[in-house]
């Protein structure tokens, strides 16, 4: 979906992103054979916008919830959603973070439906008239911690 996307993929970025110092992951692996690597979420604890231009929130960000595919609709990605929120509510943050391909409609019924997840107040969706934010071929979504 990256290398669809208006941004397109960009090797060397991604790995900077996914090596930086503020990265941290959540790691599934099977309970039998922990080198059988079911998936991840990449992480940071950071600060994001708000439509007040002299706010910042504390948010735990996703920027990855990767899982190989026979690990899918098992109910993995919402346990490691909910840890993400677990460990956001933990350290103080407002809320959880994540930005969604619109072409990604399966994600967006699990973050929206099954998770609970609504459009952040600075996503393109929820700030912008809709002829703008046709522009974007994403949005950002949030939830309370």
């Amino acid at each position: 979906m990256y290398a669809a996307s208006k941004d397109g993929w960009h090797d060397e970025q991604k790995k900077e992103e996914m090596r930086g110092p503020e990265a941290r992951y959540l790691i599934a692996r099977s309970a039998s054979d922990p080198s059988d690597l079911k998936g991840f979420l990449l992480f940071q604890m950071t600060y994001e916008e708000t439509m007040d231009d002299d706010k910042m929130a504390a948010v735990a960000y996703c920027y990855e919830l990767q899982l190989v595919p026979e690990a899918r609709n098992q109910g993995l990605g919402e346990y490691l959603m909910q840890l993400l929120v677990d460990i956001g509510h933990h350290w103080g943050m407002e809320k959880v973070m994540l930005t969604v391909f619109k072409a990604n409609k399966s994600a967006i019924r699990f973050y929206t439906k099954k998770l609970g997840f609504d459009l952040d107040e600075i996503s393109p969706g929820a700030c912008l008239s809709a002829l703008q934010a046709r522009k974007f071929d994403y949005e950002i979504l949030s939830k309370p911690c």
